[in-house]
């Protein structure tokens, strides 16, 4: 049985009293931008797909990479196919692109109508475990291994170690130091196949539910473990989860022996190359049947036991004050103890049809029985009185009210859901996964409900990433510790609200540090909104007289290109956009 998640937000964390967002002008924010070449790949490469899941995944996809060791560093990919770096700094500003390295990319336009199903293309990416690596995924089953050195200061990286794999986007690449010199690297990449694909595959061991599924296509995540012996890099295991729906978070918990999942319907292990899985037994649902059915009523009991053929010579009916025993030829068909007394000497039964009905008295008049026999043994069903269940509903009345707010006066009225709006409400339900990389199973589980996922973020170095949901209009930073603990560290005040309302936004992305938030609309248009903020004086409302020495600012940036936004990143200071056709830094801090 997996253990439960709980999810308990830390209340000192949380402003009740948040008065909202001031708009600030963006013209203190000062931004450079330098020319780059990657919008004729990108478009080379833009694969149109039958399945939603992989639509979703391309769409979605940031072309560009923040390196959590260096902030103020970013990289993507050219349409030749060079990895470039750009650099921002107080003295140079933002940097010309530098090649640090040379990726394999093939052209994809010239694939055949009927392949693209089979062999679903994705966009190349870059992950960094260390100060020290790098690794690059192609999109295309290859994924390497790159010696960096200091990233602040090598101009190009050498290639270690290169493996292939299925295609697909690697979305996270976590080092693991051993003893000596060992190392292990533990990369997810995330993919679509289609279900029927799947299935056909001897590779995969799949349940019955996926199986059976009506979906076209189902999310795979590939975990690649490899292996550093102190000389070479070696592909030690791979593993591989599927499931239905979308993700919305995936990573390798902070042991790096399960992952976790932040989706809507549940996934599991289909592949592991070291340890076979387990295809798991079809659950039979065995409810007995019942030998007798009763209904009750504040006096009595009426009982009736399908009897067959048997006559009346034939039965013997034996009632008691506490037991009951009903034999058919000497042979026993019911036996067992009142839950609670009746009066035997006015019970009574009689044959009709085959159905042997049995009248008994209870001792205490108004008590109702949880069950008939004592250990619900043997087993019956009840038929319900429709008088006794108005009854019972007489008596709850005084706990319920058929108006929305029986007591308005109160000093905290009933929340009255119609101040939602159809935005707010999440399309399907959110669950916090973790599945066990050694064992196979789901070791713990949260059941989110209809909560809407805003955003995922990287705090720092090698730390697990963390998710933010939302907790009624707030935006909850939540950190992983463990496969069932994690730890509420940062809120952005009515932030849940304001992600509700873009309905044209393309990336969200947070600050290391917690101090603001930028949502990135699909062209044009990029929404920053800052942590509360002290300044030098005070404001005071002239309705309420309430003042405040604090502010939380919005800034609304207005890009200078109707170019589509290809990738966010957020530095401390630093907001980085890239363009079809450009890459801006735009300078939120003057520090």
């Amino acid at each position: 049985m997996e253990k439960q998640i709980s999810l308990k937000p830390d209340f000192k964390l949380l402003n009740p009293d948040f008065d909202g967002y001031k708009l600030s002008s963006d013209v203190d924010v000062t931004f450079y931008s330098r020319a780059v070449d990657c919008a004729e790949g990108l478009e080379k490469r833009h694969n149109s797909s039958s399945f939603y899941l992989h639509t979703r995944l391309e769409a979605l996809h940031n072309h560009l990479f923040g390196d959590p060791f260096d902030t103020s560093c970013v990289y993507y990919f050219s349409s030749k196919g060079h990895l470039l770096k750009n650099n921002f700094s107080k003295d140079t500003k933002l940097s010309v692109g530098e090649v640090v390295w040379q990726a394999d990319l093939p052209e994809l336009d010239k694939a055949d109508e009927d392949d693209k199903t089979e062999n679903l293309h994705y966009f190349a990416s870059v992950c960094f475990p260390s100060p020290d690596l790098a690794v690059v995924g192609n999109g295309q089953g290859k994924v390497h291994i790159l010696e960096t050195g200091d990233r602040s200061t090598t101009r190009s990286w050498l290639e270690s170690f290169e493996c292939s794999t299925q295609p697909g986007i690697l979305t996270q690449a976590r080092l693991v130091e051993g003893e000596a010199h060992d190392r292990s690297i533990h990369c997810l990449m995330t993919s679509v196949m289609a279900l029927q694909d799947l299935t056909n595959s001897d590779l995969y061991v799949l349940d019955e539910k996926l199986k059976t599924s009506s979906a076209s296509a189902v999310h795979l995540v590939n975990w690649l473990t490899l292996e550093y012996n102190g000389a070479t890099w070696d592909l030690s295991r791979t593993r591989t989860i599927a499931g239905e729906g979308t993700i919305e978070y995936c990573s390798v918990n902070e042991t790096s022996t399960g992952v976790l999942l932040l989706c809507h319907k549940n996934f599991a292990f289909i592949h592991d190359s070291c340890k076979p899985i387990v295809k798991p037994p079809p659950k039979e649902e065995s409810k007995p049947s019942p030998k007798f059915t009763f209904l009750q009523t504040s006096e009595d009991i009426t009982m009736w036991v399908n009897i067959g053929t048997a006559s009346k010579s034939d039965l013997k009916v034996e009632v008691t004050t506490n037991e009951l025993n009903i034999s058919i030829d000497d042979t026993s068909v019911i036996s067992g103890t009142f839950s609670n007394p009746v009066k035997s000497d006015l019970s009574s039964w009689t044959i009709n049809d085959g159905t042997l009905e049995i009248t008994l008295f209870k001792a205490t008049e108004g008590l109702n029985w949880v069950a008939l026999f004592q250990s619900g043994i043997p087993v019956g069903e009840e038929l319900l009185d429709p008088q006794l269940v108005e009854e019972v509903n007489k008596r709850l009345s005084h706990l319920t009210s058929d108006k929305f707010d029986a007591n308005p006066d109160l000093d905290n009225p009933a929340y009255d859901p119609g101040q939602f709006e159809a935005c707010d409400e999440a399309n399907e339900d959110l669950l916090l996964l973790h599945l066990n990389g050694s064992s196979h199973k789901l070791s713990s589980m949260c059941h989110l409900g209809a909560t809407q996922h805003l955003f995922n973020s990287q705090v720092e170095g090698n730390v697990v990433p963390t998710f933010c949901i939302r907790h009624d209009v707030d935006g909850v930073l939540w950190q992983p510790e463990g496969e069932d603990k994690f730890a509420h560290i940062a809120t952005y005040n009515a932030f849940g609200y304001v992600k509700a309302s873009k309905n044209m936004a393309k990336y969200t992305c947070a600050a290391p540090d917690n101090s603001y938030v930028a949502v990135a609309d699909v062209k044009s248009h990029i929404y920053i909104f800052f942590q509360p903020e002290a300044f030098g004086g005070e404001l005071r409302n002239r309705k309420s007289g309430k003042r405040i020495n604090t502010v939380a600012r919005q800034v609304v940036i207005s890009m200078k290109t109707q170019d589509e936004i290809l990738g966010v990143h957020t530095s401390c200071n630093v907001l980085f956009v890239l363009t079809e056709k450009n890459i801006y830094g735009y300078c939120l801090r003057n520090s």
